[in-house]
């Protein structure tokens, strides 16, 4: 049995974690530490004495390593945040082609913080996708993470299905080969698209980590500034600034917007995402409209009931389309209805949001590299519905969007939640043992499901359901936002469940 760490000692390992690692732990992050140096110790079979002493010393790259596998997340899929590769693809990929600041027809991609390489595997799939008016370009892109583990399975590129969750059937069928039950080989040619390092950002001289020594066009930086303290944070964006072409973009996550205050970076608002471009303001060429808001956007739930240096002296990195002739300049995106359904949405215009996303899915609108929203709109369309109690036509959308996203546990989550507004008890608890079965760590799904079978006079069967939950929130932080959970916070439902175990 595990024993708890003292206060004490959880501060001073925090200290000695954060001057070999950047790696921040604040006292209310301390439930998460001490779970990972459990971990840690195991793995290395020593115990925290001798953890200290190695720490208050120079400590061996293992034990480094073991520190950063543990206590960072990692967890991504691919095309994560969809909203973000069409602002990529219609806006900043647009606007370096069309106004390039090279002589030559180059982008450099680095994806800083790619944990098992989702992303920037994601990045090679949309470039694919863009072929057509990326022909003569020669395209880099580079993935490093500090974790070694996470690295080697990026350089294998084989996934379990939880990696393809937000990923669209066509493309897996296209991307991707079954090895496995459950298990997917990314495609050989989109595998050597990327080049992945080791890389601590608190280190200072990227250029050598990386075996690179060009700017970079847009780096990718997204949830990994968040594992650091403000100075740590400040130190690495001015690094990132400086790797960065005059124009280049840094791309943070969204609650990292805020830490990128810069005077070299100008911030790029669009819906729903915030951008950082290297250079002073300029006043827009046109109106851009990027599409999708964040799927776990609380606001868009719907409400039914639920309980530079030197360069390479290879080529080694790029990766040049050069199939066919030279394309014209990209289309400019097609006027798009769905950020206006949104806003009716948002608004509680549902019925307004429900003609709109008609238009879209039914006159095959949004077809501008329609693989990364034709979902999403289905998805949005399925709640409107369920909004106005129109469940049959909620269930029918949210089937269809399934079809599209059959690996989505999310989907499975929305469509209970549909069958449980129309009292069909029993085939809301079968959607949610299958997104149970695509996500095992769904907590608001072993919630409900719990709720539910309590509802069906089922106690035992509950009583696991609802263990299953409390087990997997106590891994949590107690201030930790639950997704799909109406903004319950961790602790708050092991409060909830705890006084139900007692009554």
């Amino acid at each position: 049995m595990k024993k708890n760490i003292p206060q004490k000692i959880l501060h001073e390992l925090s200290r000695l974690i954060l001057t070999h690692t950047g790696l921040y732990f604040p006292e209310k992050k301390w439930n998460t530490l001490s779970k990972g140096i459990q971990s840690v110790i195991s793995d290395l079979d020593t115990d925290i004495p001798q953890l200290l002493q190695s720490l208050h010393s120079s400590p061996a790259k293992e034990i480094v390593d073991a520190l950063t596998t543990r206590l960072t997340i990692g967890e991504t899929y691919f095309l994560r945040d969809k909203n973000f590769f069409q602002i990529l693809q219609d806006h900043i990929l647009r606007g370096i082609i069309t106004h390039p600041k090279r002589r030559t027809k180059k982008i450099i991609f680095w994806s800083a913080g790619c944990a098992s390489g989702e992303e920037p595997y994601s990045i090679a799939i949309l470039i694919d996708q863009m072929s057509l008016v990326l022909k003569g370009w020669d395209i880099t892109i580079i993935g490093s993470d500090i974790n070694p583990i996470a690295l080697d399975k990026a350089r294998k590129g084989i996934y379990s299905h939880w990696s393809m969750r937000g990923t669209p059937e066509k493309i897996i069928k296209k991307y991707f080969t079954p090895t496995a039950k459950n298990y997917f080989e990314i495609a050989p040619h989109i595998r050597q698209m990327v080049h992945f390092h080791q890389l601590n950002l608190m280190d200072d001289n990227y250029h050598e980590s990386l075996d690179f020594y060009e700017a970079m066009d847009i780096i990718l930086c997204r949830n990994v500034l968040m594992y650091f303290n403000k100075q740590g944070r400040n130190s690495t964006i001015q690094k990132l600034s400086r790797l960065l072409v005059e124009n280049g973009w840094l791309i943070t996550g969204p609650a990292e917007a805020g830490f990128v205050n810069l005077p070299e970076f100008t911030s790029v608002r669009f819906p729903n995402a915030l951008c950082h471009r290297k250079g002073p303001p300029r006043k827009p060429i046109e109106n851009l409209n990027p599409i999708r808001i964040n799927r776990r956007d609380h606001s868009t739930r719907p409400r039914i009931p639920v309980h530079s240096g030197k360069k390479p002296t290879d080529k080694k990195y790029a990766r040049r389309i050069t199939d066919g002739k030279v394309s014209p300049s990209p289309e400019k995106p097609k006027y798009n209805m769905y950020q206006e359904a949104v806003t009716d949405y948002k608004r509680g215009d549902y019925l307004q949001s429900v003609k709109k996303l008609l238009t879209i899915v039914s006159k095959g609108q949004n077809n501008n590299n329609s693989f990364l929203m034709k979902t999403e709109s289905m998805i949005l369309l399925s709640k409107a519905y369920a909004n106005i109690g129109e469940l049959d036509q909620a269930k029918t959308w949210c089937e269809k969007a399934i079809d599209t996203e059959k690996l989505n546990p999310e989907l499975y989550f929305l469509l209970s939640t549909i069958f449980q507004s129309a009292g069909n008890v029993d085939a809301s608890m079968k959607s949610l043992k299958q997104s149970i079965y695509l996500d095992p760590d769904f907590i608001m799904a072993h919630f409900t499901l719990g709720m539910l079978l309590l509802q069906k006079n089922r106690p035992v069967e509950s009583r696991k359901s609802m263990n299953n939950a409390l087990s997997l929130l106590e891994q949590k932080d107690t201030e930790e936002i639950l997704p799909y959970s109406e903004g319950i916070a961790a602790g708050r439902l092991i409060e909830t469940i705890k006084s139900m175990k007692t009554n």
